[in-house]
């Protein structure tokens, strides 16, 4: 039977049951603490990202499969990028979409070193790997791209301007809130080699359409490492927009031959030339896919509702998927001729 005496020698335990179990969270912080990997580490899975040593004192930062809520929704995905240490200094690939992504890359960096960041390298335009690019103008970096891509960057701040001063604009500035478009201060043409420290780093330009554009790929022969940008995605759904895609077919048959033996995508965790060649066989299947369908008279409605990649593939960015199949139809639609169909009088 609960009586008044027992309410009573109940509640005077209550402050102690306070008390203990208080002193039972602090202990097990404490064991957390303990057993948790180090500080680098936790702070990495707190940012959603990975950070990978691909080879000796070069490292791939690796987005987790998330769209950002903050930046450009049209590039809400980070790229991956990277950062070579050398005894003189830094050399950064890329920056991914944000300054808040590009603040996380320079945290790993002074993880590991305090020396100064030398050079950035941008191997494309696309706002998914340069605008963190303002993060390391105050380490007074030399930002470098091909000059396409440099005139690219500045047209996507013109053209952001442009978008925040639509109807919707608000909604767009107060997801960039902060952030500042820095196109790069150094350009290249054909190909240009850093020597900063121990490490010689070839930066080579690649076509990606008919037209001149170009853009970079970074080249360590020592480490037989390519970090290849736009170029390659690893199990995820690429942009193809102007690309041309039998040109960047051969640009990866030609890489391929290349002595790498790790390619870092733009997208996606380091590879080997086994899973470079699987993308590569990819776009190919893909436009034989198209092709087949267009000449059979289907139109580019048609065609994408057949292609449902993300049931083809179990690839990351399914939301692109009809995107990409779109501009491959559309690039690929004024070469095809559909087939006539034969006639009943047709012997």
């Amino acid at each position: 039977m609960w009586t008044s005496k027992d309410k009573s020698w109940f509640l005077a335990l209550v402050p102690d049951a306070w008390h203990l179990a208080a002193l039972l969270a602090f202990c097990l912080m404490l064991l957390a603490a303990c057993l948790l990997p180090p500080a680098r580490s936790v702070w990495a899975a707190m940012g959603l990202y990975q950070v990978q040593e691909v080879k000796p004192k070069l490292f791939a930062w690796v987005p987790d499969d998330v769209i950002d809520q903050d930046g450009d929704p049209q590039f809400s995905r980070a790229a991956t990028a990277g950062f070579i240490l050398t005894s003189e200094g830094v050399v950064v690939v890329d920056t991914a979409n944000s300054p808040f992504h590009g603040r996380e890359l320079l945290y790993e960096i002074r993880e590991r070193s305090q020396l100064p960041v030398k050079y950035v390298i941008n191997t494309s335009s696309a706002a998914d790997h340069m605008l963190g690019n303002e993060v390391f103008t105050d380490q007074e970096a030399t930002l470098v791209s091909t000059e396409a891509a440099q005139a690219g960057m500045r047209q996507y701040r013109q053209e952001l301007r442009a978008r925040l001063k639509s109807e919707e604009g608000w909604k767009l500035e107060t997801r960039l809130r902060g952030f500042h478009v820095t196109p790069t201060t150094q350009t290249f043409r054909g190909q240009l080699n850093l020597h900063v420290g121990e490490s010689e780093i070839r930066i080579l330009s690649l076509p990606r359409d008919a037209s001149a554009a170009q853009e970079a790929a970074v080249y360590l022969p020592s480490a037989k490492v390519l970090f290849l940008g736009e170029f390659y995605s690893n199990r995820y759904f690429p942009r193809v927009g102007s690309r041309d895609i039998h040109r960047w077919i051969e640009v990866l048959r030609q890489v391929e031959a290349w002595d790498v033996d790790t390619y870092v995508p733009g997208h996606g965790a380091p590879g080997t030339k086994n899973d470079l060649v699987d993308f590569r066989k990819f776009l190919e299947w893909l436009v034989a896919q198209v092709e087949m369908r267009l000449k059979k008279g289907e139109s580019g409605a048609d065609v994408q509702k057949e292609l449902a990649l993300p049931k083809i593939y179990n690839w990351h960015a399914p939301e692109l998927a009809t995107e990409t199949v779109e501009d491959v139809c559309r690039q690929l639609a004024p070469a095809v001729s559909p087939q006539p169909t034969p006639s009943a009088t047709d012997d």
